[in-house]
């Protein structure tokens, strides 16, 4: 192959991994919320500690975050490739677009990039991302008990967002250069909270009106009912609420009661689906899902940047 022929290769490859990431990632939107997401984990060390983070070392974690949130993606688009070629043709995999052994070849080079961050903020991180990797690969190869766990929705997927819990931990750790186990609690209470936060945005975007439901398409409004659905979700946004007053620093009053906002909106947002059965209401519903996330973060990392400037 000359080198003409290779670079249109390489030309066309990216076209299609940008069409791909445009479709099924959403890259600006979604980096922009795992920003957030690393970014709170780096204003409560600093608030805590008084470490001094330098700057490469937190782009390094926001950008292995980041791919590492990329990778899950192309999990799931291998994972789910035979039901979508019945269900879901028109996405980039089924359609051909790209191919599974491109994205399997994007794993394996996604996972040497974030180890190779990671790495260079010291071993704890590394140890820590190594052990977040490996539950993610478990979640790949569904446990090895898919059959058994695929027909149940809320438990296949709870497995899966756990994975969020030990990135939040191999970010603590390289921010604070500590391994896991030797992080201070009130880290593991966030990373706990962060869990539960990307579980509600699971939750929330599979969540639709009784004629919106499609046969052979599972969906928490389908397993739960409309109503027990929204409960699960507000129970998950409780137990955030509770955990939030296991960390000192979010004792404050004034915190608390800004922080209970995104909760009362959820309420709102849940009663408007279940009271008004329209796709118009679902589908704020499952946006809101996303919004709440965000809400949550850009609350504490408001917060968090106050005191430390103060």
């Amino acid at each position: 192959m000359d080198s003409t022929q290779y670079k249109r290769n390489r030309l066309d490859e990216l076209r299609r991994y940008f069409i791909f990431m445009k479709e099924r990632f959403g890259l600006i939107g979604s980096s922009f919320m795992i920003t957030l997401f690393v970014l709170a984990h780096y204003g409560l060390v600093y608030i805590k500690s008084d470490l001094v983070i330098e700057t490469h070392l937190l782009f390094a974690v926001i950008l292995g975050s980041i791919i590492f949130f990329v990778k899950l993606r192309l999990y799931d688009e291998i994972k789910d490739y035979e039901v979508d070629l019945i269900q879901n043709p028109d996405r980039p995999l089924p359609r051909g677009l790209v191919t599974r052994d491109e994205l399997k070849e994007g794993i394996e080079k996604r996972i040497m990039l974030e180890s190779i961050l990671f790495y260079g903020a010291g071993i704890e991180a590394f140890s820590s991302i190594l052990l977040a990797i490996a539950y993610s690969l478990l979640m790949y190869k569904e446990f090895f008990i898919g059959k058994y766990i695929r027909p149940h929705l809320t438990t296949y997927a709870t497995s899966h967002t756990i994975v969020t819990f030990f990135l939040s931990l191999a970010i603590f750790s390289a921010f604070t250069q500590s391994f896991i186990w030797n992080l201070d609690g009130e880290y593991i209470f966030f990373s706990l909270m962060s869990w539960l936060l990307f579980n509600i945005f699971e939750l929330g975007r599979k969540m639709y009106q009784p004629f919106e439901e499609r046969d052979q398409v599972e969906s928490y409004s389908k397993v739960w009912t409309r109503p027990g659905a929204t409960l699960l979700v507000l129970i998950h946004a409780s137990l955030i609420q509770w955990l939030i007053h296991k960390i000192e620093f979010f004792k404050d009053p004034l915190f608390l009661m800004i922080f209970r906002i995104p909760v009362a909106i959820l309420l709102l947002v849940s009663l408007l689906y279940l009271l008004l059965k329209k796709s118009v209401t679902a589908n704020l519903y499952r946006n809101y899902s996303t919004v709440f996330i965000l809400l949550n973060y850009v609350i504490i990392l408001f917060f968090l940047a106050k005191a430390a400037l103060n």
